[in-house]
C-alpha cells in the first residue's frame, strides 16, 4: 500500500502525471481538499486547520484529522506523519511546489530525514534522495543534485561528468545536467537530493 499525500498547489490533472492505484490511502491536505473533489480523485483522510477551504461542508462526510490555526507544524507535515502511521511501503508528496507561499516548498525539502522513503512530485519536476550507492540514469530531461548536506558523488556519461566531487550544501554546481547512454550515478559518501525535470 502506498499512501499519498495531496497538497497546493495542486497539479491540475494528477491522473495524467501520476497512476494511482486502488489500494493507495489518499490524504488530502486542507484546500487540495476541493482540488481532488473537482479531479474526482477520492479522498481517505482530510488533513489541516481548514482556513483556507472556503466550502468546509465538502468535510462533513470525510475523515478529518483537524489542527489548530496555531500550531508547531505544517498542514502538510501533519499529513505526512499521518500516512507514517500507516506503514506504507512509499510516501508520495504530490503538489507543494510553488505558490505564493514559497518557504512551504522549501521547508518540504528538510523533510527527508524524517520520512527517507519519500518521493516528491509535480507536473514537471520528481525529486528523491539518493543513499551511498550506484545508480542507473535513464532520465529525458534535466537532472539536478543536491548534497543532503554533504556528499562526495561520480556523473558517468552525463553531459558534464563529475569523479569523486564534494558536493556540499548551497553548491550548485549539479544543476541541470542531461544523461547520456548508460549513465550512472555514485553516491560515494553522504546523501544527495535528485531532481528530475522535464525539457521546457
Amino acid at each position: 500500500m502506498r499512501a499519498i499525500v495531496i497538497t497546493y498547489p495542486v497539479p491540475k490533472d494528477i491522473k495524467n502525471i501520476f497512476k494511482l492505484n486502488e489500494d493507495d490511502y489518499i490524504i488530502a491536505v486542507d484546500q487540495a481538499v476541493l482540488s481532488l473533489y473537482k479531479q474526482r480523485i477520492p479522498i481517505n483522510l482530510a488533513v489541516g486547520d481548514f482556513d483556507s477551504l472556503k466550502n468546509k461542508g465538502v468535510l462533513r462526510t470525510l475523515k478529518t484529522v483537524e489542527l489548530k490555526p496555531e500550531k508547531d507544524v505544517t498542514d502538510t507535515y501533519q499529513a505526512l506523519i499521518e500516512a507514517k502511521k500507516m506503514n506504507p511501503e512509499s510516501i508520495y508528496l504530490i503538489g507543494g511546489f510553488g505558490g505564493h507561499r514559497i518557504e512551504h516548498f522549501v521547508g518540504h525539502l528538510t523533510l527527508f530525514d524524517e520520512f527517507p522513503n519519500l518521493i516528491m512530485l509535480n507536473d514537471d519536476t520528481v525529486i528523491t534522495v539518493l543513499n551511498e550507492g550506484k545508480y542507473d540514469a535513464d532520465f529525458d530531461g534535466y537532472m539536478s543534485f543536491f548534497a543532503y548536506p554533504d556528499a562526495y558523488i561520480s556523473l558517468k556519461n552525463f553531459k558534464y561528468e563529475l569523479n569523486h566531487y564534494h558536493l556540499t550544501s548551497f553548491d550548485a554546481l549539479a544543476i541541470s545536467n542531461e544523461t547520456k547512454k548508460d549513465a550512472q550515478i555514485t553516491v560515494h559518501q553522504g546523501r544527495i537530493l535528485m531532481f528530475q525535470s522535464k525539457h521546457d
